[in-house]
């Protein structure tokens, strides 16, 4: 009896501590949220990023305004020789992993000259939140390159 006692208690207060940590709406020392993330749409958030030669990646960071009120689109321009995924990471912990899944992706990329040249967009994501955002652009083999990634938010 006392066992289940001393089950049910521990139970309890781990269910009412896991409530408590995931029903807070605070961010704490986190916070990356900006009151000036309208400024950046319509303009471009570019990076041009120097990837190592074998398995490599790289990123940067952007401000994203409210997402439910703004899509987005992204170019990627890279060397035709490696193949480059393209994935996002938010300040509250959120992953958006197939931005771009293949650099090499046909219907969203095209072959020009030695560059694969990608364009995507995105519509309205009302499950995000504004704030820091950052892109991050990973390979698994080929040589050293630099890819150039630039993600404008715009009203559609």
């Amino acid at each position: 009896m006392r066992r289940q006692l001393a089950c049910l208690a521990l139970c309890s207060f781990l269910a009412i501590a896991s409530a408590a940590c995931t029903g807070s709406t605070s961010t704490g020392t986190h916070q990356q949220e900006h009151a000036g993330t309208t400024s950046v749409t319509g303009r471009p958030q570019a990076a041009n990023l120097a990837m190592s030669s074998g398995r490599s990646s790289a990123h940067y960071v952007i401000t994203a305004p409210d997402p439910a009120r703004y899509g987005f689109d992204v170019s990627v321009t890279a060397p035709a020789s490696i193949d480059v995924a393209v994935s996002i990471h938010t300040w509250y912990g959120a992953v958006l992993p197939s931005i771009l899944s293949s650099s090499h992706q046909p219907d969203v990329c095209k072959l020009t000259g030695s560059e694969d040249i990608c364009f995507e967009l995105f519509p309205f994501l009302p499950a995000q939140r504004a704030g820091a955002w950052t892109v991050v652009a990973a390979k698994q083999s080929g040589p050293a390159a630099t890819v150039r990634i630039a993600i404008t938010f715009a009203k559609p």
